[in-house]
């Protein structure tokens, strides 16, 4: 009874995330930034820019591991559980920019698609190499005692 709480509830935690991801993407307002951006130093206002660039690699390399945390919950985890967990997270990419094209102000980027992909790529090889071959590193316990 436990074990179905916990997959259920690693079910629910990715679900909500992705729909953060969703709700994040479709609100975009730039008249609200005209005012702040004036008033930050150069600098400043770059490294936002910049981290907000970065959190496409954070976003979908997260959500790659929720899927994988997903699987774990399930029993050991597999090479093909891997590259599903890695297209399921690609494919709500693609699905993410096709949506903001109906979002206005927003649109479809392959730049964006290309950071996500690295962020999901970074994520599987951290999460590859702790799980089978770093096994004692505190990733690949932490992803051993999911299962």
């Amino acid at each position: 009874m436990l074990l179905i709480f916990k997959r259920l509830f690693f079910i629910f935690l990715t679900i909500s995330y992705m729909s953060f991801i969703w709700i994040q993407s479709s609100k975009f307002d730039p008249e609200s930034l005209v005012g702040f951006s004036s008033t930050l130093n150069r600098t400043v206002y770059l490294l936002i820019g910049a981290s907000l660039e970065f959190a496409h690699l954070f976003q979908f390399g997260l959500l790659y591991l929720c899927i994988v945390i997903i699987f774990l919950s399930f029993g050991r985890l597999r090479t093909w559980q891997e590259v599903t967990a890695a297209v399921i997270a690609l494919a709500y990419g693609i699905v993410d920019e096709i949506h903001q094209l109906y979002v206005p102000f927003r649109s479809f980027s392959i730049a964006d698609l290309l950071k996500d992909t690295i962020g999901i790529v970074v994520f599987w090889w951290v999460v590859h190499r702790s799980y089978f071959y770093k096994k004692s590193s505190k990733i690949g316990r932490w992803l051993r005692s999911v299962t």
